[in-house]
């Protein structure tokens, strides 16, 4: 039982750094994108990471709770 409750934390904590990686690669893209392409700066991609970035934190917290 304890070893199926200790997966499902790992599981959420690694899940948690997963979608905060892809948000920083989504930040990273949304800021030099405009700058190799000459074109405008959008706001739309930072939205998104940033949400992105609030699920991952929150699902770091939650599988790093109780420890």
């Amino acid at each position: 039982m304890w070893y199926n409750q200790t997966m499902k934390k790992e599981t959420l904590k690694e899940s948690g750094k997963y979608i905060l990686d892809l948000s920083k690669i989504v930040i990273a893209m949304a800021v030099i994108t405009p700058f190799v392409k000459d074109s405008h700066f959008e706001i739309a991609p930072l939205i998104i990471a940033g949400a992105s970035s609030l699920v991952g934190l929150y699902l770091i917290n939650k599988g790093a709770k109780d420890e």
